[in-house]
C-alpha cells in the first residue's frame, strides 16, 4: 500500500489494519554514550507502616524509572550484593567493596518511620556516597508514584547534574472501541505519567480529538495548556486546551481544514498544515500564551499539486523539518523559517531522508542534534533517526508492527511512539542506549499521536 503520508492518514485513514506488535522490541543504535549499570537493592521497611507487598510495588516503580532513564540500567539483585548493601550508608563510603562486582552506583532505599523514604547513593568510581530525603509517602499507590518519580529524577539529578524524566508526562489521542458507525469517528485526548501510569482523559466531547501537542512551559512551571486537532465542526480544526479546564477553544478562524499542530520552544509561532489555498500547505501564526493568536498566519512553503504535513520546529525555533511529496514520494526535508515577505517561490528545503522513499512524522530532538521520523522499510512502519551531526540516518525499531508518531522526551535520550495495529494500538517507550522498547499504555482503546512533555527552555 503506498501511504501518501500522515496527512492524508489523519484525514481518511486514521486507524489502518497493521501486523500485531510484542511488548518488547529490540533496537539499534551507534551511540558514544552507554548505558551505566546500577544496582538498586530491596526496598528496606523500618516501621513506615507500609506492608511489604506495597513497598515491593514502589521497588518496582523505581526499577521501571532507572531503567528508562537513558542512562543507567538496574543488575539483578543478589544475596551477596544485599549484604553489601547493609553495610553501606551515608556515614561510611564502601566503595573499594564494589568495585570488583563492575557496578558503577548503588542506590539503597530505606521506608523510615511516618512513610518517610531515606535514601543513600554510592558513586562507586567516585568513591562518595550522599543521602536524598525529603520524600513522604501516603499509602495510595497514584500518589506514590509519583513520589517515587521524584526520587528517581533526584537520583538522576545527583548522578548527571541534569534534570530527569520520570516527573514528565504524555499526552496522546484514545479511540474508546465500539460496534456502531459513530464510534469510528470517536476519539478523546488523555495525559499520563511518562510510564503510563495515572491516565486520565482530558478532553472527551463525543468528538474525534488527534495530535495533541503541549505548548512549553515558562521557566519553574511544568507544562498547564495544550493543542490538538477536532473533528467536532466536521472539518479539522486547531483547538487550544488547559490540562486542568478540558475544555477546548478554537485557536483561530481560518477557513479550511487545519492539521498537526506543532509550536516553537519559545512559545511564540505555531506551524500547521492548512488547505484553505486549494492544497495542503505550510502555514506559520504568531501566538502568545497569555494573548493567544496574533496577526493573520503566513503561508511558508507550497509545492504545485504536492501535500505538505507534520512541521516540527528546531529547538532555537529558526528551522522546521517537514514533509512533502513535492519530488514524487513524502520525506523529510528542513527549511530555514522565512522572513516576513518572503515569496514563496525563493523559500528552499533541504532533503534529510533519503534511505526510505517514505518518510512521515518527524520530531526534532531537545537538544538540536537529531530528527526522528517514520519510514517504510521492507514494507514495515519503522522508527528511524537522522542524526544532524554525522548526517546519518539509522534505524531504530525493527520486527513486525507497524511503528508511527515518535516524540522526544526532554533529555534527548528516549522516545515515545505509537504502533498503528487496529484493535491493540498502544504507545511504546524506548531508550536510546539500551536498544529496548516496553509498552507503557494500559488503558483500554487505540492510542495514537503521543507527545512528550517540554521542559521549560
Amino acid at each position: 500500500m503506498h501511504i501518501l503520508f500522515i496527512t492524508l492518514l489523519i484525514m481518511f485513514a486514521p486507524f489502518m489494519n497493521a501486523v500485531e506488535e510484542s511488548e518488547q522490541i529490540n533496537i539499534r543504535l551507534a551511540t558514544d554514550n552507554q548505558s551505566m549499570p546500577l544496582y538498586l537493592s530491596k526496598f528496606i521497611n523500618e516501621n513506615s507502616g507500609l506492608g511489604s507487598e506495597y513497598l515491593q510495588k514502589l521497588e518496582q516503580i523505581l526499577t521501571f524509572d532507572l531503567n528508562h532513564n537513558g542512562m543507567t540500567y538496574t543488575l539483578s539483585q543478589t544475596t551477596e550484593n544485599e549484604k553489601l548493601v547493609s553495610r553501606l550508608s551515608s556515614g561510611t563510603v564502601s566503595a573499594k567493596e564494589w568495585k570488583p562486582v563492575s557496578i558503577y552506583y548503588v542506590v539503597k532505599v530505606v521506608a523510615r518511620t511516618d512513610k518517610k523514604l531515606s535514601t543513600t547513593l554510592l558513586s562507586v568510581s567516585g568513591n562518595a556516597a550522599n543521602s536524598i530525603d525529603g520524600i513522604t509517602l501516603t499509602g495510595d499507590l497514584n500518589r506514590d508514584r509519583r513520589q517515587v518519580h521524584q526520587l528517581a529524577d533526584a537520583i538522576y539529578k545527583a548522578l548527571f547534574d541534569e534534570n530527569g524524566i520520570a516527573t514528565t508526562r504524555i499526552l496522546y489521542s484514545v479511540k474508546p472501541r465500539g460496534e456502531t458507525p459513530k464510534d469510528k469517528w470517536v476519539a478523546d485526548i488523555w495525559e499520563s505519567d511518562y510510564d503510563g501510569g495515572n491516565a486520565r482523559p482530558v478532553i472527551r466531547d463525543g468528538s474525534y480529538n488527534i495530535s495533541p501537542v503541549y505548548i512549553p512551559p515558562k521557566a519553574g512551571f511544568s507544562s498547564g495548556s495544550f493543542f490538538y486537532v477536532s473533528y467536532k465542526s466536521a472539518q479539522p480544526k486547531i483547538f487550544f486546551a488547559t490540562l486542568k479546564e478540558g475544555v477546548g477553544r478554537r485557536m483561530s478562524y481560518l477557513r479550511g481544514n487545519q492539521l498537526m499542530p506543532s509550536i516553537s520552544r519559545q512559545r511564540n509561532q505555531i506551524a500547521f498544515v492548512c488547505d484553505v489555498t486549494g492544497n495542503p500547505d505550510l502555514f506559520l501564526q504568531n501566538f502568545s500564551p497569555d494573548e493567544g493568536v496574533k496577526d493573520k498566519p503566513r503561508q511558508i512553503f507550497a509545492a504545485h499539486k504536492a501535500t505538505q504535513g507534520s512541521p516540527t520546529f528546531s529547538p532555537d525555533g529558526k528551522r522546521i523539518a517537514f514533509v512533502t511529496n513535492k519530488d514524487g514520494s513524502p520525506r523529510v526535508y528542513v527549511m530555514d523559517v522565512p522572513a516576513l515577505g518572503t515569496p514563496l517561490k525563493d523559500i528552499k528545503a533541504q532533503l534529510v531522508t533519503k534511505h526510505s522513499r517514505e518518510s512521515t512524522a518527524p520530531t526534532w530532538s531537545p537538544d538540536g542534534t537529531k530528527l526522528a521520523y517514520c519510514a517504510l522499510t521492507s514494507g514495515v512502519r519503522q522508527i528511524w533517526v537522522y542524526d544532524f551531526t554525522t548526517k546519518e540516518e539509522r534505524q531504530l525499531t525493527k520486527g513486525p508492527g507497524n511503528k508511527e508518531n515518535p516524540s522526544w522526551a526532554p533529555n534527548s535520550m528516549c522516545l515515545v511512539y505509537n504502533c498503528s495495529d487496529t484493535g491493540a494500538c498502544e504507545l511504546f517507550l524506548t531508550t536510546i542506549n539500551q536498544g529496548i522498547s516496553t509498552k507503557i499504555s494500559t488503558n483500554a482503546g487505540e492510542k495514537r499521536f503521543p507527545n512528550w512533555e517540554a521542559r521549560a527552555g
